[in-house]
C-alpha cells in the first residue's frame, strides 16, 4: 500500500499561512510559531539543534515523485539579490534577476547608488553580457559560462541552481535512494552507465570520499521534500559543484529557498554566496538587452 505523505508539504504551508500572512517579506523572529515550524519541517538550522527525527522509508519511485511534485513551477520570476562572490578576493554587489521559465535568465547588476554596471541575458542558446563601465560587450554560448567557472552547464542546470530545483535526470542513469543518518536527511544518487577509465577507477577506489561514477547527488529535507544540499561531480575531470540551500519560505503557496551557496571546485576553488529579497511570481517581465552601437565586442 502506498503511503500518504503527498500532502504533508500542503498541510504545512497552510498551516504557515495563518500564521504569517505575508510569506514573501522577510520573517519576524519575535513571532514564535512560524519559526517553531520552520525549525521542525524544514531544519534550516544545523541538524545538531533539532531533535532527530524518525525519517519513513520510500521507494525510490515516492522520492522522485515528491521531489518532482514539490519543485517550482511558474511562469516568471523576479526577485532582487545581494551577491557575494569568493576567488582570489571577496567581492559583493546586488542584482535584479528575472526568469522567464525555460527559456531566459536576466540579471542587472548595480554594485553602488543604483547605477547599473553590467547586465546579463541567458537563454538556451545564447549569453549575453554588457559591461557599462567600459563600453563592452560579449554575445556567445555556454562555453563562455563554463569556461568562466571551469564547469560544464547548460541552461535547465543554471536555473534550476537559481531556484532550487534539481537536475534533470539522465535516461541512462542508475537512481539509488537511502537515508542518511547523520544528516537526518533523504539522499537521491545517480549514476550513469557510461564507461569510465581504467586510471579513473583506481583513483576512485583510494578515495572513499569518492562517490565513484554519480554525476549527481541530492539531500531532500524530510515533510518539505526540498533540496538541503546538491552536488554535482565530474570523477574524470576532477570538477565539482556544491549546492546549499536554505532559508526556505512561502511564496504563493510554493516553497522556495532565500539562501543560496554553492561552491566550485576545479582547478581552483570558488565560492558564490545569494540572498534573494522578497521574490514575486508570475508577472509581466522585462528582458531588454540593447547593447549601444558605440560599444566593443569581446572575443
Amino acid at each position: 500500500m502506498t503511503k500518504n505523505f503527498m500532502n504533508k508539504p500542503a498541510q504545512f504551508i497552510k498551516k504557515a499561512q495563518r500564521v504569517y500572512k505575508n510569506p514573501t517579506e522577510s520573517f519576524d523572529l519575535s513571532r514564535f510559531v512560524f519559526p517553531l515550524l520552520v525549525l521542525i519541517f524544514f531544519g534550516c538550522k544545523s541538524t545538531k539543534e533539532v531533535t532527530k527525527q524518525k525519517l519513513e522509508h520510500y521507494s525510490t519511485k515516492e522520492l522522485l515523485d515528491s521531489l518532482e511534485n514539490y519543485e517550482m513551477h511558474f511562469q516568471s520570476l523576479s526577485t532582487k539579490a545581494e551577491i557575494t562572490y569568493f576567488d582570489e578576493k571577496e567581492t559583493s554587489f546586488k542584482a535584479n534577476l528575472r526568469i522567464r521559465k525555460d527559456s531566459a535568465i536576466w540579471i542587472s547588476i548595480t554594485p553602488a547608488l543604483g547605477i547599473e554596471f553590467a547586465r546579463v541575458l541567458v537563454t538556451k542558446d545564447t549569453v549575453l553580457f554588457m559591461d557599462r563601465m567600459h563600453n563592452k560587450f560579449f554575445a556567445g554560448d555556454f562555453t563562455y559560462i563554463n569556461k568562466l567557472f571551469n564547469v560544464e552547464l547548460d541552461y535547465k542546470m543554471l536555473e534550476s541552481l537559481l531556484i532550487g530545483n534539481s537536475i534533470e535526470f539522465e535516461k541512462n542513469e542508475k537512481i539509488k535512494t537511502s537515508i542518511d543518518r547523520q544528516k537526518d536527511l533523504y539522499f537521491i544518487g545517480t549514476e550513469r552507465k557510461r564507461k569510465v577509465k581504467k586510471d579513473i577507477k583506481k583513483e576512485l577506489k583510494k578515495d572513499k570520499e569518492i562517490i565513484k561514477d554519480q554525476t549527481q547527488i541530492l539531500w531532500i529535507y524530510p515533510n518539505s521534500f526540498k533540496i538541503a544540499e546538491l552536488l554535482l561531480k565530474d570523477p574524470e575531470k576532477n570538477q565539482s559543484l556544491q549546492g546549499i540551500f536554505s532559508d526556505h519560505r512561502i511564496v504563493e503557496n510554493q516553497i522556495l529557498p532565500f539562501k543560496l551557496n554553492y561552491i566550485i571546485e576545479s582547478k581552483k576553488t570558488l565560492k558564490i554566496d545569494v540572498n534573494y529579497g522578497k521574490v514575486t511570481l508570475n508577472n509581466d517581465l522585462n528582458f531588454s538587452f540593447k547593447i549601444p552601437e558605440k560599444y566593443e565586442q569581446i572575443y
